[in-house]
């Protein structure tokens, strides 16, 4: 079952979330790019669920870096060389979840003389991380690769 939620600028994703806080298990499908993706998380994260919901990604922005990371694809066409939208509903059913590394930084800013300070907290996603382990196994086997040939050579 799906149920679309769509999002503006008086309807942010909190509210959709809002519909689901008592669904025990469901997961969320953002249509857009980095920044969408972006807004859905930091909506996700301010939910505080016990467990959050997996979000998947139908690319749909300019960049959609995240999107690739994830292998969601670069781009509408890319989900269409996939198989198209049904195919990518199966897969947001079936997909594996993973966690992606995410924080929050608090800023504080004084304000003029009276001494009153703002606060904002703003939530970052590193969605690098997981193709920098990925070069970090990569040059791992090669360096090892490496050694055995080195050592096969002096072996000679």
């Amino acid at each position: 079952m799906f149920q679309i939620f769509e999002l503006s600028a008086s309807q942010g994703p909190q509210v959709g979330l809002q519909l689901f806080h008592n669904v025990k298990h469901f997961r969320v499908l953002v249509c857009g790019g980095d920044g969408t993706v972006a807004w859905v998380l930091d909506a996700v994260e301010k939910q505080n669920y016990e467990s959050p919901p997996p979000v998947a990604i139908l690319p749909l922005g300019t960049g959609n870096d995240l999107s690739r990371v994830m292998r969601w694809g670069g781009g509408l066409s890319s989900v269409e060389r996939q198989g198209g939208v049904c195919a990518l509903l199966n897969d947001v059913d079936h997909a594996a979840v993973t966690v992606l590394d995410r924080w929050n930084v608090a800023i504080k800013e004084k304000n003029g003389t009276e001494g009153q300070c703002t606060k904002q907290v703003k939530f970052m996603t590193n969605y690098l991380g997981k193709f920098v382990l990925q070069l970090h196994h990569l040059t791992q086997q090669f360096l090892v690769l490496m050694l055995i040939c080195i050592t096969a050579v002096r072996r000679c």
